[in-house]
């Protein structure tokens, strides 16, 4: 029996569906954050937006508590950037998804295994007391004489096991901050085994269907297309409209394309824009630069009808927050005035004690 096929917009809303954005939920953060695998949090803020923009009555103080109990924490993690993930998941996943030694640092090169393994003993039991900032294992590497500091601070980021202390700040970490082991804020060691197919099962929960490539792309994980296949009857297949095939959860719901979308208000480096390596089904090919810049910065984005048509930005003043919306094409009058009321309430959400202006760049 031959593949069915998803168009585009089949697959354009099953992922809104996966990623909580045809209709505001009412679940805990750390239940939402657990479904969508991890957020990221490259900005402080952005995980409060992230999830904004997908829970009913969230508050600012609902993510904070849970940060403050050590439920979620906030560590580099996926594709070597800083995500904010549950206390769970970042037990049991922190293995699968670190970088190989022999990886390739920025600036180039790649160090000699004995580097790496007397930087790595160095940077444990710098931080294994207690958080520490990333200048102070810096220092630790010159007083040893280790060379290219730089590099090799980096390294520590993404292959010890680190999450960053809770701050009392506005969103719960302060950009930079400190940073200690996993066992010491959380009292357990990650897992020590890799867990590569049920990896791959988060990431179909809350992206799939998907191709080998999203796989790959999002987790890191080498030969994606070979570890589906050992999958075997636990996924469903599909075609895409370019007959390629896609990987899915036999249980996972699949909405109709026909299926109404909501206007929404995503956050820096959402997942729902950032997560697929085709994101033509949510961002159009002619706009793509205008999402994501040279240097890899993903802009906050506008969906009408579960498409990017604009980004926006809030900046608070005083009395008043000032959300301005940057659109690439025109839209209608019924949107507009959606995007407004969102718009009106993102600015509530961040700064509740002002007044919200919203402000239009038209395409």
């Amino acid at each position: 029996m031959a593949d069915e096929i998803l168009t585009p917009r089949d697959l354009n809303r099953i992922l809104l569906a996966r990623q909580m954005l045809l209709a505001r939920e009412a679940i805990s953060p750390v239940e939402a954050i657990s479904r969508l695998f991890a957020i990221q949090a490259q900005l402080p803020r952005a995980s409060f937006i992230g999830l904004w923009a997908r829970l009913s009555g969230f508050g600012r103080e609902d993510l904070l508590a849970a940060i403050h109990d050590r439920k979620v924490v906030r560590s580099t993690f996926l594709r070597g950037t800083l995500h904010l993930a549950t206390a769970e998941d970042i037990l049991a996943f922190r293995t699968t998804v670190m970088p190989a030694l022999d990886i390739t640092l920025p600036g180039g090169g790649r160090p000699p295994p004995a580097l790496i393994d007397q930087a790595m003993r160095l940077a444990e039991r710098h931080f294994a007391p207690g958080p520490k900032d990333f200048e102070s294992v810096r220092q630790v590497f010159a007083e040893a004489r280790i060379e290219d500091v730089r590099q090799m601070a980096w390294g520590v980021r993404v292959w010890l096991p680190l999450v960053q202390a809770a701050s009392n700040t506005p969103y719960g970490h302060e950009p930079g901050g400190a940073f200690t082991l996993v066992k010491t804020w959380l009292g357990e060691d990650e897992a020590p085994r890799p867990d590569p197919q049920g990896l791959v099962r988060r990431y179909l929960a809350a992206h799939g269907p998907s191709l080998p490539a999203d796989v790959a792309g999002w987790s890191g994980l080498k030969g994606a297309a070979a570890l589906l296949e050992t999958m075997g009857d636990e996924l469903v297949t599909f075609r895409d409209e370019k007959k390629r095939v896609l990987y899915d959860l036999k249980d996972a719901p699949r909405p109709s394309g026909e299926t109404p979308a909501p206007v929404r208000l995503l956050a820096d480096f959402d997942g729902a824009v950032l997560n697929r390596a085709d994101r033509t089904g949510i961002v159009r090919p002619q706009h793509v630069k205008l999402v994501a810049s040279k240097n890899l910065i993903v802009s906050p984005t506008v969906l009408v009808d579960g498409v990017v048509v604009g980004t926006w930005r809030a900046e608070a003043k005083r009395k008043t927050t000032t959300v301005a919306i940057r659109l690439f094409e025109a839209v209608g009058a019924k949107p507009r005035s959606a995007i407004e009321a969102e718009a009106v309430s993102a600015a509530k959400f961040l700064a509740p004690e002002t007044q919200a202006v919203v402000t239009f760049e038209e395409a």
